[in-house]
């Protein structure tokens, strides 16, 4: 009998990730490869002074509350729905979170790269009068917090995640996700919060997180069966017996 070394398993296992997940993974390298195109041939600020002039009454609202969806209070939803059904999930999800939040603040501290409202406000006092500024609540004067987008970084850990650990409905999941992620980069921009630097690289450095995170509590847990149950099961009459095993990912 034939016997597949482990660097042949290895290879298989991330060819087979990639395959199930070519939606999330090619979108988010699609719009990589757009953005870096944007950022490569204009100069810094064009694209926000190009957002700006966008605003509206309901466009506000809409990326003020879509901006959220990268923040504590929805990483505390998805932790209670995704817990219900596998508790190993839930774990690695504040994991994905945790990690995004470290790693993006860390390299805060090391480019430090000021706010889009400092730098305009400090380099183009002109252009930043013109702007259509937020109010005072929503603006972010910090000289040193710019790069990259934390919220970029951890909405495309965490809906990067979610989508790799979907076992039903993978392609809604996919877009779902996907365009969840989207929106809270957008929200980025579009509210002065930053610049399209640096929504690009946390968007990337999100989808790397994610990839790492999840096939590390693969390689981990690969047949945690007690961890893989939620809350729900308390839930279930069904006799311990008659359970159906869950199926590989």
């Amino acid at each position: 009998m034939l016997q597949t070394s482990p660097n042949q398993q290895v290879e298989t296992s991330f060819s087979s990730f990639l395959r199930n997940n070519w939606l999330f993974i090619g979108g988010t390298m699609f719009l990589l490869l757009i953005n870096g195109y944007l950022w490569a041939t204009s100069n810094q600020g064009d694209t926000l002074i190009a957002i700006n002039r966008l605003r509206s009454p309901f466009w506000d609202t809409f990326f003020k509350l879509g901006t959220q969806l990268a923040e504590p209070v929805a990483y505390v939803v998805v932790l209670i729905m995704v817990s219900a059904y596998s508790y190993r999930r839930g774990i690695f999800t504040v994991v994905a979170g945790a990690t995004a939040g470290i790693v993006a603040g860390v390299l805060k501290l090391l480019f430090a790269q000021a706010r889009p409202m400092r730098w305009f406000f400090d380099n183009y006092e002109e252009i930043w009068h013109s702007l259509n500024h937020f109010e005072e609540a929503y603006r972010n004067w910090s000289p040193d917090s710019s790069f990259p987008s934390g919220h970029a970084t951890s909405a495309f850990a965490l809906y990067g995640f979610l989508t790799f650990s979907a076992r039903r409905g993978k392609l809604w999941v996919a877009l779902l996700c996907f365009g969840l992620a989207v929106l809270v980069a957008f929200s980025r921009m579009y509210l002065l919060y930053h610049f399209l630097r640096d929504v690009t690289v946390g968007a990337g450095l999100g989808l790397c997180l994610a990839t790492i995170v999840y096939l590390i509590q693969h390689r981990l847990f690969p047949r945690a069966y007690k961890l893989d149950r939620g809350w729900l099961s308390f839930f279930d009459k069904t006799p311990a017996a008659r359970r159906s095993v869950p199926p590989p990912e």
